[in-house]
């Protein structure tokens, strides 16, 4: 079984404007458009009901959080990510460009979305990240399932995308989780369901009333 690795993905270290990050920003939403980890989060909220406040920690390039506004007109949505704000983010995106330890912004609430995000972060923040949300109504996360099936599934990509994305796809993989592992590394008791997607873990956790 492979063991859980963080390491540094090229694309954190580049500048916003480097060619090969735009490239990679750009592969990037084909594999999302592959995984279908936004369009599996969207259904969830959904399934929710009544949801007034929505947290997306990680934004990035900050389209998730424009399609739950659109898809969501009433709820607030509230994306946080180091970045500052992309063009094109939707004008009712409330975004903050700051570290995720740092916002104030996790209420009882808000329901904590993340996709392809979570497995950034090592085992001591997952931690911390737990002591931030654990007032919350709910997480919904799309992450890399740890599995030697999830680096098949990358290798057909490769032709498509650049070297930074093929270094970072096999890096995030690594850094990705098994089955029940986020449920023990965030230790908050909520009421978990996990799911197998294509390459991905899918995990929803309820607070448990």
């Amino acid at each position: 079984m492979m063991e859980r690795v963080v390491k540094p993905e090229i694309l954190d270290s580049l500048e916003a404007s480097d060619p090969a990050a735009i490239r990679s920003r750009r592969d990037l939403r084909l594999i999302n458009w592959f995984m279908r980890g936004e369009k599996w989060i969207l259904e969830q909220l959904e399934g929710l009901g009544d949801v007034q406040k929505v947290i997306e920690i990680g934004a990035g390039d900050g389209h998730l959080a424009s399609q739950i506004k659109e898809q969501f007109p009433d709820i607030e949505v509230i994306a946080i990510d180091l970045l500052e704000r992309p063009a094109g983010v939707h004008s009712n995106v409330k975004w903050k460009s700051e570290n995720v330890f740092a916002t104030e912004s996790f209420d009882n609430e808000a329901v904590v979305v993340a996709n392809l995000f979570i497995h950034h972060l090592d085992n001591e923040e997952l931690w911390l990240l737990s002591k931030k949300i654990s007032n919350c109504r709910a997480i919904i996360m799309a992450e890399p399932h740890r599995y030697w099936f999830s680096k098949l599934l990358g290798y057909p990509l490769f032709p498509f995308v650049n070297h930074v994305t093929r270094h970072d796809m096999m890096a995030s993989i690594e850094a990705g989780f098994r089955f029940g592992e986020l449920a023990g590394l965030l230790d908050i008791d909520w009421h978990w369901d996990e799911r197998a997607g294509l390459g991905g873990i899918r995990s929803i956790a309820k607070k448990i009333k």
